[in-house]
């Protein structure tokens, strides 16, 4: 009798990774910029109301060399120069001193948030000149 084939049927789950019961990426901007008080606009993925659950920030590089941010002083507000809801208030990235280093912040607020944009603002430089990358996770609702 011949092999009939595997004993496993792969399909795709009912329940999408983008329904709004899932935890996802809001937000993604790689490269801000620590080397000078400033801000970056974050704009939202694809959603009219969410919740922030986790903010991610890595990869403390300039140019591809791993830099030390530690001393970065950051807000993150859904308004501009500090307006509108402070998701995350103020906060040191103490522990970005490379490249490797994986900082997973909770956020200030998690509120349900219908702002399109959120604001990354340094309040105080690193000291080195660089970048690190900004994830946005959460609920959507929409």
């Amino acid at each position: 009798m011949a092999n009939p084939g595997p004993a496993t049927t792969v399909s795709s789950h009912p329940q999408g990774i983008t329904t709004t019961q899932a935890l996802r990426l809001l937000t993604v901007y790689k490269g801000v910029s620590v080397t000078a008080v400033g801000e970056t606009v974050l704009p939202i993925i694809n959603s009219t109301s969410y919740s922030v659950k986790d903010i991610v920030i890595t990869n403390a590089n300039n140019a591809g060399t791993s830099i030390d941010a530690s001393a970065t002083v950051f807000t993150l507000y859904t308004g501009p120069a500090g307006a509108g809801t402070g998701i995350k208030t103020t906060t040191t990235l103490t522990s970005n001193t490379s490249a490797s280093v994986v900082n997973d912040l909770s956020p200030t607020t998690t509120a349900a948030q219908t702002a399109q944009n959120l604001y990354f603002r340094v309040t105080t430089a690193s000291g080195n000149a660089g970048t690190v990358d900004v994830y946005v996770y959460g609920f959507d609702f929409s």
